[in-house]
């Protein structure tokens, strides 16, 4: 077997190289099956690149190659960029993408290519059971989860790390919700997907990058894949309150003219804020219907057609150990 990895990179050079000898050591064990593998780094702008890495000798890594983008991206786009490029360049069997920080552990590695082997033809994403992250990430996590089945009504139980089969990464790197979210874009394509439980790493070193602004974009980028059906939900909250509150309304000027219940400037009062009420769901659902018309006619961004725009050059990175 013929394994890629694709891995977005940051001025994160020293959690690489640990990464590459955990990689080598994790995988060992399949090295006597003519197991090989292939890593992509792509460096999603960094200040400084290295002009070679430090590779066990003899393992089971067979290149490391340099993928540079010519500016920042961002994590998602960094991906979708490298898978775009792997499939219209190396051959491989199956690609796993993963961050090169430790916290997707390269025990898992194998494990997903075991279910691979006993399910070849699903994307078999690794499912956080357990986390690793303080209190208040994963309070904001939650909070992201459940803001993502609000607006979508769906759950998305997985994030980037996962093993794609080749025949799936080609077809994968034409949708174009790939440019902004590769988790949400798995959800949202209806691939066949497998599950697998697995635990989350701890850094190698350095601060983490998902910051809280940075979790925010992200759920931000997950709920974009879903548009229409954000949309959908909130016309229908919209149409939903604005009935509410006509009936309000109705319901403060029945009171006013026809009962005894009323006390003196209530019923004026009421009026007023449901009024204001109803035109702010009305504002709302106008904007809502004019993004969707003009995101229609924009052209939609193909990973695999277009990322050659932002592929600056391929380095080689190996260097093994004596």
């Amino acid at each position: 077997m013929k394994l890629a990895i694709v891995t977005p990179v940051l001025d994160d050079w020293e959690v690489l190289t640990q990464l590459l000898q955990d990689l080598d050591r994790a995988l060992a064990p399949l090295a006597a099956s003519g197991f090989s593998v292939h890593l992509v780094a792509v460096d999603d702008g960094s200040a400084q690149t290295p002009d070679e890495l430090p590779v066990p000798q003899g393992g089971v890594i067979e290149s490391v190659e340099l993928l540079r983008l010519n500016c920042n991206l961002g994590h998602q786009r960094a991906i979708a960029i490298g898978l775009s490029w792997l499939v219209a360049n190396r051959t491989f069997d199956a690609v796993v993408v993963m961050d090169a920080d430790g916290e997707d552990r390269p025990d898992d590695v194998r494990r997903l290519i075991e279910a691979h082997k006993l399910k070849p033809d699903h994307i078999c994403v690794a499912r956080r059971d357990q986390r690793s992250e303080g209190p208040l990430f994963q309070i904001g996590y939650r909070l992201y989860r459940l803001l993502f089945r609000l607006l979508t009504g769906q759950t998305l139980p997985f994030g980037n790390f996962c093993l794609i089969p080749r025949p799936v990464a080609e077809r994968i790197i034409y949708h174009d919700n790939l440019w902004n979210h590769l988790a949400a874009t798995i959800l949202r394509s209806r691939f066949l997907v497998h599950l697998e439980p697995t635990a989350r790493g701890h850094r190698y070193a350095g601060d983490a990058k998902m910051n809280p602004r940075a979790l925010v974009l992200l759920g931000l980028s997950a709920v974009s894949v879903f548009s229409d059906f954000a949309v959908l939900r909130t016309l229908t909250a919209s149409f939903a309150l604005s009935v509410l509150t006509v009936i309000g309304i109705l319901s403060t000027v029945v009171i006013r003219l026809f009962t005894d219940l009323a006390i003196p400037g209530w019923a004026t009062t009421m009026v007023g804020w449901l009024v204001v009420v109803l035109i702010q769901c009305l504002v709302v659902s106008v904007f809502v219907l004019f993004i969707v018309l003009a995101s229609r006619s924009q052209r939609s961004f193909i990973p695999a057609r277009h990322f050659d725009d932002y592929v600056l050059d391929v380095r080689e990175l190996v260097s093994p150990n004596p």
